[in-house]
């Protein structure tokens, strides 16, 4: 499992640009931002040479990969370069909760001369932040890069 949770992968398919697009079209509903249930697979926007989407699902998960497509018409079909990555509001609470804990494990180790059990707090926080975020984010990204594939496969 890689620890940065971004993921960039390319998918050749037989079908064309236009057949992906309608595929990935037909399985994506409208976003909104409270319903909990859609008729659809996934929820977003798909243009004419691209998409972002993401999974629906039936439970809460904030670290839920944004899947961003651009399709491309080549000889022998379509070549789609898919990126999985957090949404920009996770990035940028993530960031902040990371700052605050970083600062925390260098004034610790800035004081080490008076160490105590409570001073271990910052760097179980920095642990538990990175298996949460990447838990949460590989778990979804796994399961949804096998699907897009299924997906756009020819048959």
């Amino acid at each position: 499992m890689k620890l940065i949770p971004y993921e960039k992968f390319q998918i050749d398919s037989g079908l064309s640009a236009a057949d992906v697009l309608q595929r990935i079209k037909q399985h994506t509903g409208e976003r909104t931002l409270f319903s909990f249930q859609s008729s659809h697979e996934f929820s977003g926007h798909v243009n004419e040479r691209e998409f972002e989407i993401t999974k629906n699902i039936s439970y809460r998960n904030s670290f839920l990969p944004v899947i961003e497509g651009k399709v491309e018409q080549t000889s022998t079909g379509a070549r789609v370069t898919i990126s999985m990555r957090l949404h920009l509001a996770v990035i940028c609470f993530m960031f902040v909760w990371f700052s605050g804990v970083s600062i925390g494990c260098i004034a610790v180790l800035a004081h080490l001369d008076r160490f105590s059990m409570p001073m271990l707090i910052p760097f179980g926080m920095l642990i538990f932040g990175i298996a949460l975020v990447s838990g949460g984010f590989w778990f979804e990204a796994s399961k949804q890069k096998i699907r897009i594939i299924e997906l756009l496969s020819k048959s």
